[in-house]
């Protein structure tokens, strides 16, 4: 003859019962924050996102960032703008913007569906001293987005792309 008692825990026992403190305590986090780093005292070994609206603005800042080619495996990722910003120089300003706007578009719409680009606006700091050859201009990148599935809207990232020459 077998005994069960002690075979498992009942699903009524107290230790099951949900309260305020282990609901707060089971926060589960969505995705890692870029750039890496350490965890905290959670058991995470990087820094994790718990807001979806944070996450979403990191993969979309992401996105803009990565040029096509770089990502191993999935080489039609990115909005290619490295390229772009190399021949803004030899294009006038108005026709750079617009094709990096069509791609950040398409790209977001492709990789990010659930996220709508509102605006998308450009300012550049030149070069302040041509002497010096270590001096980089850049184009500051403004992006408005909205996420409709979270009622989130007018949300904004800023992106920094150094330019040399």
């Amino acid at each position: 003859m077998f005994n069960f008692k002690s075979s498992g825990i009942k699903i009524s026992d107290p230790k099951f019962r949900e309260t305020k403190e282990s609901a707060e305590s089971k926060i589960r986090p969505i995705g890692i924050k870029t750039p890496l780093e350490i965890g905290d005292d959670r058991a995470e070994i990087f820094k994790m996102h718990i807001d979806p609206l944070e996450q979403i603005a990191d993969n979309l800042r992401n996105l803009v960032q990565t040029n096509s080619g770089e990502r191993l495996g999935r080489y039609s990722i990115g909005c290619d703008l490295m390229s772009l910003l190399f021949d803004r120089n030899s294009q006038n300003e108005a026709e750079y913007e617009n094709i990096a706007i069509q791609n950040i578009k398409k790209q977001v719409q492709r990789y990010m569906p659930v996220v709508a680009i509102d605006e998308v606006r450009f300012s550049s700091v030149d070069k302040v001293d041509y002497t010096d050859k270590t001096s980089l201009s850049k184009v500051i990148i403004n992006i408005q987005f909205s996420v409709p599935r979270l009622k989130r809207l007018k949300n904004r990232i800023e992106v920094v792309l150094y330019n040399g020459g």
